[in-house]
């Protein structure tokens, strides 16, 4: 299967990497376009598939979290792959992840997300995001409109 991000960019998916997006491991289609991303970030959630391409189970992340080291929660590779990612990074992909069906990602992305604001004051929280850009109604209408447009290719792909 192929991802077209909204720059045009095909990225190529093997099957065993797909049976991590939920979503569409039982679909048809030779081509899933993902308007609302580009590819930068298509690119690290294919990346993450490929991964574990090999892994037929990923382990759940146990909660409460134990630690505020990714590296003591998960394992290496996950934890190398979370770190280096920035947040605005990481909030895109839980949205690809939200439409692909990829649980693991999200509760990956959660887990790092949560290690960074655990024991923190607002303020503190505030100025770790601070740095995201903040959407306008209308950036926010554009990407609820290419979320659903994804949602329905995905609807019409699986009959």
């Amino acid at each position: 299967m192929k991802f077209i991000s909204q720059d045009g960019q095909a990225f190529e998916i093997t099957e065993y990497a797909l049976k991590h997006c939920t979503k569409l491991s039982k679909t048809n289609s030779e081509i899933f376009n993902l308007t609302s991303t580009n590819s930068n970030i298509l690119r690290k959630v294919v990346q993450y598939c490929e991964m574990h391409q090999g892994n037929d189970f990923i382990p759940e992340i146990k909660k409460p979290l134990k630690s505020n080291n990714m590296f003591e929660i998960v394992n290496f590779i996950d934890a190398q792959y979370i770190t280096n990612l920035e947040f605005e990074e990481i909030f895109q992909i839980i949205q690809v992840a939200q439409i692909l069906g990829i649980n693991t990602l999200i509760d990956l992305s959660c887990a790092y997300i949560s290690t960074k604001i655990r024991g923190k004051s607002s303020e503190q929280i505030k100025s770790l995001f601070s740095s995201n850009k903040i959407k306008t109604d209308e950036e926010f209408q554009k990407q609820r409109d290419n979320e659903n447009l994804a949602k329905r290719q995905l609807i019409q792909t699986s009959d």
